[in-house]
């Protein structure tokens, strides 16, 4: 793991200095959205989801920071069911390759997980980077440390893959999906997989509606949790 990330350092490394003295135009942009679900049936729940994403470009560095919380509520149940992510990552682009940093912090009650703080470095490829095609896919080497529910501490070694994909199927309508795969570098057979798909479609030119359906599996949840879960979140959506 250490030889890992030390070669992931040095490639990082050479190329911020190869692009060091390359400034291009600067910008912001991002969206923030809002998502309500009401269900009934044998019992109602109610969920609430709010996210909040910023990128800013600059020459060939781009730095995002994301915020994606969740709360569910169930009949007969007074404490809220919530769950979140808050995400920073920087991108150095070079041609069709980028180099990354990322640093992560999770929670998620459902799932027993108190809070997982995770940090990484690594390099993806980009196929297709057009405005109505994207096609990726990357490696990056996590360390992470996880604290329960029940206030258990562990540290972890893992592999990320991911493959994304974007597609303008009209002038209205996007689809985007993600796929992740994080083994566990010490235990065989200890994995997490998530995908995730989104269907945008526009209504002017701030506004939009998100269709989103998140599917979660691991492989050694904690005990009495299930291996996988799901969410499906509709959200009204402003760009800017």
């Amino acid at each position: 793991m250490k030889k890992l990330l030390f070669l992931l350092s040095i490639i990082y490394a050479t190329l911020s200095f190869s692009q060091e003295n390359e400034v291009d135009e600067k910008h912001w942009f991002g969206n923030f959205d809002l998502g309500i679900n009401f269900t009934k049936n044998i019992e109602s729940t109610f969920q609430f989801n709010n996210v909040l994403l910023v990128h800013y470009k600059r020459g060939k560095s781009d730095f995002s920071l994301g915020n994606n919380m969740a709360f569910i509520n169930k009949t007969g149940e007074d404490e809220l069911l919530n769950k979140g992510t808050q995400d920073f990552k920087y991108a150095l682009k070079l041609n069709k390759f980028d180099a990354n940093l990322t640093f992560q912090h999770l929670y998620d009650i459902s799932r027993s997980i108190q809070n997982r703080y995770s940090s990484g470095i690594g390099l993806s490829y980009n196929f297709s980077d057009k405005d109505d095609e994207k096609i990726g896919m990357g490696l990056s080497a996590l360390r992470e440390k996880e604290t329960s529910v029940e206030e258990e501490y562990k540290l972890q070694n893992r592999l990320s893959g991911h493959v994304d994909f974007m597609v303008a199927l009209n002038e209205h309508i996007t689809l985007i999906t993600t796929n992740q795969y994080q083994p566990n570098i010490k235990e065989v057979g200890d994995f997490r997989w998530k995908t995730n798909i989104s269907l945008r479609i526009n209504l002017n030119s701030h506004f939009l509606l998100s269709i989103n359906t998140t599917f979660n599996y691991e492989s050694y949840p904690e005990k009495e949790i299930p291996e996988a879960d799901y969410q499906l979140i509709n959200n009204i959506s402003y760009t800017f």
